[in-house]
């Protein structure tokens, strides 16, 4: 290996030689430096190196030149070898270069924790929801980072920027309203996905230590709809055409419904219906299949099986005469399929969010103020109260883990499905339900 006492002057005129790609200059000023000097012209400094712990001899690069001229190039070598001297595991530069490069990065991270905790230990449609906030909101602001790298900082960062960001569902005409809990939803996912990152031992440090939610007391929503707002919805839904218009050849922007139409079509319109009368969640109803129902028995019922619940427990919901009928409305329109509310291709049921996405369309043409999907759940509940149905039959309709967890007896020995309470009260409820809609099957009155 060429040498030579290397000073400013020398280090500036070199040039790599004819017919090579690089040459390599020792400096024998400080053993172990080197000056690389490229035929493009470039020149990088590199320091040689025995590593303690097992003789090995490795290599790290310092910078380039002019960028880092020779006194850096010296004083930033010394620093290296005195670290390498204390023996310390952060004493290996390539080595600790080498960790970063095939550290994961958060994304791979979320991944692995999607696919190891998530989807083991979740409800589909929870999996669902945390992937929809990682894509949406995490990982376009951490995804590429490296996960050992990621900092306090960082994650407040990045919370700010959710916080900061305007509700996408606010309607046409609608005040645009930031996000109000999701900010929440979002920090502990994250804090979540570090934390198993800690204890798989794929990382050392939990950025989310100490970091507190950016909501630090949430308002839950009151939000229920009164008798004649649930009318004046039915009535609205009624109003949902049967399939959407053509729109192919049609300008973007140009109105594709009749005046008289609701801009939702009308197996979405009864699902909204569904969520009303039996209280479910709106990504239950959605998914509802053919198998899940018992229709051919003096007690109807349909069982949403745990993997489609959000808690992950499955739940017996007695169908009353009026949800019945619904569903009979929905697999009329459905034809073939084995699912109420397939999607185009049929091969799936539709998408969970698109009566929310519908509802958000049609919203200014139903006229009610601050009403969102799950506010039926909260409807149903009240007015159920309000007949003076009993709190617990309420919390085993709606599927409130609560309800059968609060203690060891419920949640071990009591196997009692409480078919006949909660089908007194769906029935009592359907029957409030009719008199407020004065319901008529949408079907039938067309024909």
């Amino acid at each position: 290996m060429p040498t030579a006492n290397l000073t400013d002057a020398l280090v500036k005129s070199l040039k790599c030689d004819a017919g090579k790609n690089v040459i390599e200059l020792r400096d024998t000023a400080l053993q172990g430096l080197e000056l690389r000097v490229w035929a493009s012209g470039a020149k990088t400094w590199r320091l040689h190196y025995t590593r303690r712990s097992d003789g090995k001899r490795r290599v790290t690069g310092l910078g380039s030149y002019p960028t880092l001229a020779l006194k850096e190039a010296r004083r930033k070598a010394k620093g290296l070898q005195a670290e390498i001297e204390n023996e310390l595991e952060r004493a290996d530069p390539a080595a600790g270069k080498r960790v970063r490069r095939e550290a994961l990065t958060f994304a791979e991270i979320a991944d692995e924790w999607i696919e190891r905790h998530a989807k083991p230990n979740k409800a589909a449609r929870s999996v669902q929801d945390n992937r929809s906030m990682l894509d949406r909101h995490i990982l376009p602001e951490i995804g590429s980072f490296k996960a050992i790298e990621i900092t306090k900082r960082d994650v407040i960062r990045l919370i700010d920027t959710v916080a900061a960001k305007l509700d996408a569902r606010s309607a046409n005409g609608e005040k645009a309203r930031k996000l109000s809990h999701r900010p929440n939803r979002i920090f502990e996912l994250v804090r979540s996905i570090f934390r198993w990152a800690v204890g798989r031992d794929l990382l050392q440090i939990d950025p989310t230590y100490m970091v507190k939610a950016p909501i630090k007391k949430e308002k839950p929503r009151e939000r229920d709809l009164a008798p004649e707002e649930i009318a004046t919805l039915w009535k609205a839904l009624d109003r949902a055409p049967v399939a959407r218009r053509i729109t192919k050849g049609v300008p973007r922007g140009t109105r594709v419904v009749g005046n008289d139409d609701l801009p939702m079509t009308r197996p979405l319109a009864i699902a909204i219906k569904l969520a009303l009368v039996t209280g479910q969640r709106i990504g239950e109803v959605t998914g509802i299949k053919r198998s899940e129902l018992t229709l051919d028995d003096a007690a109807p019922i349909w069982v949403v099986p745990g993997e489609r619940s959000k808690n992950g427990h499955s739940n017996r919901v007695p169908l009353s005469p009026i949800a019945l009928r619904l569903l009979d409305e929905a697999f009329a329109l459905a034809g073939a399929s084995e699912w109420a509310f397939p999607s185009a291709s049929g091969t799936q049921p539709i998408d969970p969010h698109a009566p929310t996405k519908a509802l958000d369309r049609a919203r200014p043409v139903i006229g009610l103020e601050n009403f969102r999907i799950h506010d039926l759940r909260r409807t149903a509940a009240t007015r159920m109260a309000e007949m003076g149905i009993n709190p617990h039959t309420i919390s085993l309709i709606l599927n409130h883990v609560s309800a059968r967890s609060g203690s060891i007896t419920a949640k071990v020995y009591v196997q009692y499905s409480y078919d006949r309470e909660k089908r007194d009260a769906l029935n009592a409820w359907g029957e409030k339900l009719q008199n407020i809609v004065g319901y008529k099957s949408a079907l039938v009155a067309e024909t």
